[in-house]
């Protein structure tokens, strides 16, 4: 293996290394929420949802719907692994929601 091959990386690795130095990972998952949610969650939803936040560890949702927030406060242990699954990129960066 030569200098080269041994110092050759993901850019991916380099992007998260430098998000976890610098405590934004959050900031980037909350992004990638706001940014994709109709596409995760579907037009109804979207078209329902005021804001999105993500404040250590816990998704905060506003809504503009009872029933929708009804419907959702059901499925959160689904949608938390869900959203997990799609965002995390291995990691939890859900771990709670709290629907409002």
């Amino acid at each position: 293996m030569n200098l080269m091959d041994r110092n050759q990386f993901k850019i991916g690795d380099a992007v998260q290394a430098f998000l976890r130095s610098h405590n934004l990972e959050e900031r980037f998952f909350e992004a990638s929420l706001k940014s994709d949610w109709e596409e995760l969650m579907g037009e109804k939803v979207a078209e329902k949802t005021n804001d999105i936040s993500l404040e250590k560890g816990c998704l905060i949702l506003y809504l503009s719907s009872a029933p929708l927030r009804n419907q959702l406060r059901m499925k959160q242990g689904a949608m938390i692994d869900y959203l997990n699954k799609k965002i995390g990129r291995g990691k939890q960066p859900i771990r709670k929601v709290l629907i409002r």
